[in-house]
């Protein structure tokens, strides 16, 4: 009786993910000389229940990434008119800094193991490094579908969330960063007081209004946009449900629908949404991970950790000590740089706020194209070799 209901329960996907976020949240509580993983270590946690055999509908994967950026959005938007109105087109730079590094770094590496690796497997390789699903897209349409692609994507993904998550983590700690002063630098810079944002705290959650903006964004996130000699790209569901929360968020409101809704509501969605997120990109994750690498060794592992590296570097050290930037905005714009939702949500952890996802929101557009760019470049210069 008690075997029959533990089967059960095996293959019940939302104990299995439920199991996987709770066992993560506790493993992301253990403080190691002041540094802790949080709700970032529901991604180790499921990469362990998939290796063990638990499998998970994508749907979940989908859904709770739509929450996620959606409530990021709405939070985030007070914001966005005054970060873009102070550094415009160093977001357009840092993109291209940021999406090129890594693509330079991949092909270097590339170019030293094309007798023994084939090039699309490679190429699928820096895509997952900068964990980019617009650039899977763009290699796969690129290679004719070619699964070595989605291989070498699934190789490097793991790699490149942990490169970012060590590096959103830990380079404050070493850069000796006050997060707390580079919070109120952040607010005094877009000239309101930190608990301005009080105000919206009142305002009642609305539903409708949430939905709205998650249909909306799917909507436009489905729109294609033809580029002439690279094909055509789009800014998917997550990217257009964002964008479409700045928008309405700084808006106030779409016709009788309010968009400035309750803050700790909208935290609460995002709270929840992004571990059960990272749990189930995991679990998804778990099963390949030990095959591949096996079957291809740890060079394409070690490709995906140079790539997403060097991607990080490049964007420390243009926002940084370049453009000067804070770091709450700068941690969003990097990540938002490499496209990488998970760095998003572990920025938004790490910094204390959703400020950051500003930062986040204001690089995505550009990142979006250039990795098109780069993903097709690579693809194009490999495959004449």
């Amino acid at each position: 009786m008690t075997g029959n209901y533990l089967a059960v329960l095996a293959d019940n996907q939302l104990f299995i993910l439920s199991l996987a976020v709770i066992t993560g949240i506790l493993l992301g509580g253990i403080k190691i000389r002041g540094i802790k993983l949080g709700s970032s270590a529901a991604l180790f946690t499921g990469l362990v229940f998939g290796w063990m055999g638990a499998s998970i509908s994508e749907d979940f994967f989908t859904w709770n990434l739509l929450f996620f950026v959606t409530a990021v959005g709405l939070i985030s938007s007070k914001d966005i008119a005054g970060v873009l109105k102070r550094y415009g087109m160093k977001f357009v730079v840092l993109a291209v800094a940021v999406t090129g590094a890594g693509a330079a770094a991949t092909l270097g590496i590339a170019l030293m193991f094309t007798d023994t690796m084939h090039p699309l497997l490679i190429g699928g390789t820096f895509t997952g490094a900068l964990t980019s699903s617009p650039g899977l897209g763009a290699a796969l349409e690129a290679a004719g579908g070619n699964a070595l692609i989605t291989i070498g994507y699934t190789i490097a993904y793991p790699f490149g969330v942990l490169a970012v998550v060590i590096f959103i983590q830990v380079m404050p700690v070493l850069m000796k960063v006050d997060l707390a002063k580079e919070r109120t630098r952040f607010f005094e810079t877009l000239g309101r007081r930190e608990n301005q944002s009080e105000s919206d705290q009142s305002a009642p959650f609305t539903l409708i209004s949430f939905v709205i903006c998650m249909a909306g964004g799917v909507l436009i996130g489905s729109i294609t946009v033809p580029i002439p000699w690279l094909g055509s790209f789009s800014l998917g569901s997550t990217g257009g449900a964002l964008l479409f929360a700045l928008f309405l968020g700084a808006r106030g409101k779409l016709g009788p629908f309010p968009m400035r809704m309750d803050i700790h509501v909208l935290s609460a969605i995002r709270s929840i949404s992004l571990a059960f997120f990272l749990a189930v990109m995991g679990i998804l994750a778990g099963p390949d991970i030990p095959e591949i690498l096996m079957q291809h060794g740890a060079v394409l592992a070690g490709i995906g950790i140079v790539s997403s590296s060097a991607s990080l570097a490049a964007g420390l050290l243009l926002g940084r000590y370049v453009f000067k930037m804070n770091w709450v905005l700068l941690a969003g714009a990097i990540t938002g740089a490499m496209t990488s939702t998970p760095g998003l949500g572990v920025a938004v952890e790490s910094t204390g706020g959703d400020e950051c996802s500003t930062g986040y929101g204001a690089t995505y557009p550009a990142a979006i194209f250039c990795m098109v760019l780069f993903t097709k470049l690579i693809m194009a210069v490999l495959t004449q070799l």
